[in-house]
């Protein structure tokens, strides 16, 4: 993860996705061509990866993926919706200039788009841990405090936990779950931070958006690992 001050990876990254999203009234133009912002980046990302029916859903509300080869990065599409995400993250500076460069596509495929009443930053974390005891090391991670009753042992052998706070810009979405592989190889804590923002924006003002919701869940991964964590993702030794 990006260094706010040093724009510093860290060697340890439990990074595994990093997505920034808009969305916008529904357009059907979107709907029906989504093969115009297709033509634009099929050299790059020419994976199609197209959504799954299911029951109650709505079909035009689920994206559309159109990935790289090596499925780092990819975009997403639907009729309300526009996303770049990638699964290699290089630091902020990268994926902003990305964003923006697919952003400048999707705004030549869809000139009619002029208001966005969503963006959103998210940070998706998969975070490797042994369990000490048949406990999940939660203090050695997280400045996580759960306040329970005194009958319940602050001691957790699984936790699935999130809560949605305000500032006066962004929403902040923090969930944490304790995962065990498909492979049944480990356990992990999912760490998933989304910071974003609502109300009428227009698209040519996305960037400053873009980087306050970046500057806002970039802080609270910070404020909330451990310094310990911190070193190990420095490249020390848990």
């Amino acid at each position: 993860m990006k260094n706010s001050e040093s724009n510093k990876i860290y060697p340890n990254s439990p990074l595994v996705e990093v997505v920034f999203e808009i969305r916008f009234p529904a357009e059907p133009v979107v709907e029906c061509r989504r093969d115009i912002l297709y033509d634009f980046i099929r050299k790059d990302y020419n994976k199609v990866f197209v959504p799954k029916t299911m029951i109650g859903t709505a079909n035009a509300l689920e994206p559309y993926r159109f990935e790289n080869d090596n499925r780092a990065e990819g975009v997403l599409l639907a009729i309300n919706k526009f996303a770049y995400y990638s699964r290699e993250y290089q630091g902020f500076k990268l994926f902003k200039e990305s964003f923006l460069a697919l952003l400048k596509r999707f705004k030549e495929s869809y000139p009619g788009i002029k208001t966005i009443n969503r963006t959103g930053f998210r940070y998706i974390n998969l975070i490797p841990f042994t369990k000490d005891g048949g406990v999940i090391p939660l203090d050695k991670i997280l400045n996580i405090e759960i306040n329970v009753p005194e009958l319940i042992p602050d001691k957790y052998s699984n936790l699935n936990i999130g809560f949605v706070s305000k500032t006066d810009k962004e929403s902040i979405t923090v969930r944490v779950e304790s995962i065990t592989a498909q492979d049944q190889s480990g356990e992990s804590l999912l760490f998933d931070i989304d910071s974003f923002q609502d109300g009428d924006i227009e698209i040519n003002n996305i960037v400053k958006h873009l980087e306050e919701c970046h500057k806002t869940a970039h802080k609270v991964f910070e404020n909330l690992i451990t310094d310990d964590y911190r070193k190990y993702l420095e490249g020390n030794t848990l």
